[in-house]
């Protein structure tokens, strides 16, 4: 009885370690093309996809390798607003841009954190603390590591292989920092893979399906340097000042819109257009639709005039959307801000 009991027990460890090693086998075996090796172009270039981003608050610190953790507290000529979001760095170019003859100015209000482009943070109490790090920063649109052209889209799921261990696992990736953190961890003692496929975003907003790591490696470097990065300290350019009639025409047909903010005679007026939709066509029509999917259609056309380009929309039954609106500023080529008169809509790119 004994005996049998022993034999089962050798059986089932048997079982075990052979089931253990099949699975370390399909990893050890793979194709080392296939995998994240810490020395090969695809591992770099994929580091530097997901390197923290610094050049969107260049308002605030003037340095791109470095952002601000928010939310930060500063004063707008002589204004104090406390910035919660990225989306807050408007507050201050609206002041920025209020006045044409005034002297801009901003201060922040230490102590702060800054988020280096490892993601690491470091606490700063003045500007000389902030000058340290920031004078290490790639000066106004000069090449640096980081790609911008091209994000990921999450979650990512990798096997990770430690051949200490012998243990094989699969890590989610939720973000750029966890994927920065993997690779930047990466050592002899490790075989991680990428389980594809996975989904790259572009920075025109489309999507590309990658199946490979030969496919992944193409996908980064044609994305690199296709798009401006704003990395300089010019706030204003984006206000679109050097746009054409055809570049703007050509970026309302690429997705369609929807409604981000509207201004009417001052007064916010989002509420009842909160789910409509904008799809501006060649033949000059343009379509609001909302969720019920209810199109109208009315007319657009984009011009220049003055020295400034005119985006102009018509409805029969929309008046709030029906004016010949001054283009104000294009965004990454995500948002566009129009403005007439006491008048505002944001639109926002949205390609689904």
């Amino acid at each position: 009885m004994k005996l049998n009991i022993s034999l089962g027990f050798l059986l089932v460890c048997l079982f075990c370690f052979i089931s253990c090693q099949n699975e370390i086998s399909q990893i050890i075996q793979t194709n080392p093309d296939e995998v994240l090796n810490p020395s090969s172009t695809v591992t770099l270039l994929v580091k530097n996809t997901v390197t923290n981003d610094g050049s969107k608050d260049n308002i605030i610190d003037n340095a791109s390798c470095t952002s601000v953790q928010l939310p930060v507290t500063v004063i707008v000529n002589g204004n104090e607003i406390e910035i919660n979001t990225e989306e807050d760095y408007d507050v201050i170019e609206a002041i920025f841009d209020a006045f044409s003859t005034d002297d801009d100015s901003l201060q922040i209000v230490f102590p702060i954190e800054i988020i280096l482009s490892d993601f690491s943070k470091v606490l700063i109490t003045s500007y000389d603390d902030l000058n340290i790090y920031t004078i290490l920063c790639s000066g106004n649109n000069e090449d640096d590591d980081d790609i911008e052209c091209i994000d990921f889209k999450y979650p990512i799921n990798l096997s990770v292989f430690n051949s200490e261990s012998q243990i094989t696992q699969t890590v989610t990736i939720a973000n750029d920092e966890q994927f920065y953190n993997a690779i930047a961890a990466i050592d002899d003692s490790q075989i991680i893979e990428i389980q594809f496929p996975i989904t790259a975003i572009l920075y025109d907003g489309t999507e590309k399906i990658i199946n490979d790591m030969a496919t992944l490696q193409i996908a980064i470097e044609e994305a690199d340097d296709m798009c401006d990065e704003d990395d300089d300290n010019d706030y204003n350019d984006d206000d679109c000042f050097d746009c054409t009639v055809d570049e703007i025409s050509s970026l309302l047909k690429t997705c369609s819109w929807k409604i981000n903010d509207l201004k009417t005679n001052g007064i916010e007026n989002n509420e009842q257009y909160e789910d409509y939709v904008f799809t501006f066509s060649d033949n000059g029509k343009v379509i609001l639709e909302d969720d019920d999917e209810h199109p109208f259609e009315g007319t657009w056309s984009v011009s220049n005039s003055n020295s400034q380009i005119i985006v102009q929309i018509s409805f029969t039954n929309f008046p709030d959307f029906s004016f010949n609106w001054i283009l104000n500023e294009i965004e990454e080529n995500e948002e566009v801000y129009l403005q007439f008169e006491n008048n505002e809509l944001e639109l926002e790119k949205d390609c689904d």
